[in-house]
């Protein structure tokens, strides 16, 4: 007798196929998913590390940390001399590349805002710390910013990777949407940032 040869027929190995594409289908977007959230985590708990720190440099200083420039990272004088953290260049990871037409890529820290009056403002840009736009609380840039936040604000990327979106700049010319805290009932990637201010912890304006 003639041997049987058995082998998977064609269709056979097409469902198969199917079946693992599927599969991944189901699988792949759930692992994204849990990727983001762990970020969002490390993010609020990156956060929650500075904010302590930046209260206990007031307490023995009775002042905040300046605004560091146009990097607007956590200022190195909260490690230094004083270790109030052991490390302010804590890297955001949602923050992958950002650009300034004059200075190039930045750093991807998480931004540290001082939030100042007029007076302020003025003498920290004559000593070479000048603060971001929505950082200083007068009527043609962030006004009530001291309101909205205390005197202080932290902030990562969030998800989608951007600090603030150029379309908004019609109904939001100052800000361009930075306000806006990420909300993960709207999409795991959806428009917002993560922040943390003196007055709340998930940085919900009141």
């Amino acid at each position: 007798m003639r041997s049987r040869c058995v082998a998977f027929t064609l269709i056979e190995l097409l469902i198969v196929v199917a079946i693992i594409a599927i599969l991944a289908a189901i699988a792949v977007p759930n692992f994204l998913e849990a990727q983001v959230r762990a970020k969002v985590s490390r993010v609020q708990s990156d956060l929650r590390t500075i904010a302590t720190g930046i209260e206990a440099y007031h307490i023995d200083n009775n002042a905040y940390p300046l605004n560091d420039g146009v990097y607007n990272v956590v200022p190195i004088t909260i490690t230094t001399p004083i270790a109030y953290l052991t490390n302010a260049r804590l890297i955001d990871p949602f923050c992958e590349r950002e650009l300034h037409p004059v200075y190039g890529e930045l750093e991807r820290f998480y931004t540290y805002q001082k939030i100042v009056g007029r007076d302020e403002f003025m003498n920290d840009a004559a000593i070479g710390y000048p603060p971001p736009v929505e950082a200083v609380d007068v009527p043609t840039l962030n006004y009530g910013a001291l309101r909205k936040y205390g005197r202080w604000r932290l902030v990562s990327f969030g998800p989608d990777k951007k600090y603030s979106d150029d379309a908004l700049i019609t109904v939001d010319p100052i800000l361009k949407g930075c306000d806006i805290p990420y909300d993960p009932t709207n999409g795991s990637v959806s428009f917002g940032n993560i922040f943390r201010t003196q007055k709340s912890v998930n940085g919900k304006i009141e």
